[in-house]
């Protein structure tokens, strides 16, 4: 090729090559910050909530149970009442309230009923509780227990001495007033029952207090 003068013309670079992308590449998402494992504490913090909660939970279906128990002992007891003869010669009426230690029981009953009935509804309510009011509870707890020992040992006593021989008749109480008797064992079992359900609040609260702890 020939070129006319004396320079030839200037040389240009060829035009650099179209990039074209895809639209994948162009558009690339952020990366997503990846989520942490929980470290060890929070793991053992969540599973000291969880074990809290479902101990607070057992706490009121035993409450429950104590109230139902108490329920029961205080009605059988205070419809122990039987009467025994003709009606048209003499009658001999035994019932609860001529002994005094069976009047101590019902009333040591009484008064647990009422108090399982307002602990319960404290520990529905004042959620979370203190410290001070767990070791209130518990104490409360343990006077409880001792009313319930203490009402059915002598309720106990009572019933023992209706079912020995008596020297004027020559045999039980119990043989004319079966009713009466049963009723009394009845109560009294009731009653032991809550006292059972109320060591195992008592031990419920020693390992909620030693979770927190």
């Amino acid at each position: 090729m020939e070129y006319k003068g004396n320079k030839p013309p200037p040389v240009t670079a060829p035009p650099a090559p179209y990039m074209q992308q895809t639209f994948e590449e162009a558009y690339q998402p952020p990366p997503v910050a990846m989520s942490q494992p929980p470290s060890v504490q929070q793991r053992q913090a969540s599973q000291a909530i969880t074990i809290l909660m479902s101990i607070e939970g057992i706490g009121y279906i035993v409450r429950c149970a104590s109230i139902v128990t108490t329920f029961l002992a205080t009605i059988i007891m205070g419809t122990a009442k039987q009467t025994i003869g003709s009606k048209y010669y003499f009658q001999v009426t035994a019932k609860f309230s001529t002994f005094s230690a069976l009047k101590y029981f019902l009333a040591a009953n009484v008064i647990v009923l009422f108090y399982s009935i307002v602990s319960l509804l404290v520990s529905i309510l004042m959620k979370p509780k203190s410290s001070i009011l767990n070791l209130l509870i518990t104490i409360a707890d343990i006077v409880a227990l001792s009313m319930l020992l203490t009402g059915s040992g002598a309720a106990c006593a009572i019933s023992t001495q209706l079912e020995n021989v008596d020297d004027l008749l020559s045999t039980d109480i119990c043989s004319y007033y079966g009713r009466f008797c049963s009723q009394i064992k009845a109560s009294i079992a009731m009653s032991m029952l809550a006292c059972a359900i109320y060591a195992a609040l008592i031990i419920l609260s020693l390992v909620t207090a030693y979770k927190r702890s």
